[in-house]
């Protein structure tokens, strides 16, 4: 008797290991959708404008960058992307839109110079970030 009792709590032991690494695995898998989320999707939702933007708006920021002048670094999708990225490691969350946007090659023709503004929107909008939280992953 004494033995069935040790093989079942053994075995109740195990199935509580196996529950409890499943769970972990489980929530493992939740923050990376979340990250991916914010790292991708999210980033998209950042509104780019090269003027004003009509919703009322507070300032976050400046940003702003400088690098060689290529192919590459001169293309709107390229210096859109930098900008947001930028925006999200300063401000996270918080970051909207990026109004004013602005590029100019250098003097020399050597390097270019992107700028922008970084607004969070005051109330609700379409595009706005900082009240959306993604939903939950079923």
């Amino acid at each position: 008797m004494y033995r069935f009792v040790r093989a079942v709590a053994i075995l109740g032991a195990l199935l509580c290991m196996a529950a409890c690494q499943a769970a972990i695995q489980q929530q493992e898998q939740k923050k990376a959708e979340i990250h991916y989320f914010n790292a991708t999707v999210d980033r998209q939702r950042i509104l780019i404008s090269t003027g004003d933007l009509s919703n009322p708006h507070q300032k976050l920021g400046d940003l702003s960058y400088t690098e060689p002048l290529t192919a590459d670094s001169i293309d709107s999708v390229h210096i859109n992307e930098k900008l947001r990225r930028m925006a999200i490691e300063k401000w996270g969350t918080q970051v909207d839109a990026l109004i004013d946007v602005k590029s100019a090659p250098s003097a020399d023709a050597t390097m270019i110079t992107a700028s922008c503004v970084a607004v969070r929107v005051i109330g609700d909008c379409d595009f706005c970030r900082h009240n959306y939280t993604p939903e939950e992953t079923k």
